[in-house]
């Protein structure tokens, strides 16, 4: 049985914040409409119709043609600062902890389960990794030629 919750135009438009970043985190990196979260759709577009309800036709827009609500080119652009900051840190984050991965393994080989000590040696190499890029970027990065690689 549906519920309902009470907010005000403010907390309407944060949640549309909210649910304007999951949707793209969940659903960002899909190819098609088919492999996206349908779960997700949906409730997107149940709190989206109700944009006029909450005097938010500034950040949420209905499609005639497909009778589908959407967020605007004003919306999206004030949202993008907050994904490509989620993408810079998720890609220093990524890139230090696949190094220090890599490292461990070179140095332990592979293992079924690391211990606590691999697991405090892992972080220690994070660390070190996080450290390099956040003083120098990508500048001291190379990539070793393997025989056979592109030239």
């Amino acid at each position: 049985m549906p519920k309902s919750i009470e907010l005000s135009d403010e907390q309407y438009r944060t949640l549309i914040e909210l649910v304007y970043l999951g949707s793209w985190i969940a659903n960002a990196t899909k190819l098609s409409e088919e492999e996206m979260n349908q779960d997700y759709i949906k409730l997107e577009q149940l709190l989206y119709k109700q944009s006029k309800m909450f005097k938010s036709e500034d950040i949420i827009a209905l499609d005639k043609r497909t009778n589908s609500y959407y967020t605007t080119s004003f919306f999206e652009d004030g949202m993008m600062p907050v994904v490509e900051q989620y993408d810079d840190d998720s890609f220093w984050e990524e890139l230090s902890s696949r190094l220090a991965k890599r490292d461990l393994l070179k140095e332990t080989g592979p293992v079924h389960k690391w211990s606590e000590k691999q697991l405090s040696r892992k972080y220690e190499l994070e660390e070190y990794y996080e450290q390099e890029f956040t003083e120098n970027g990508l500048r001291n990065l190379v990539l070793k030629k393997e025989r056979g690689a592109i030239s």
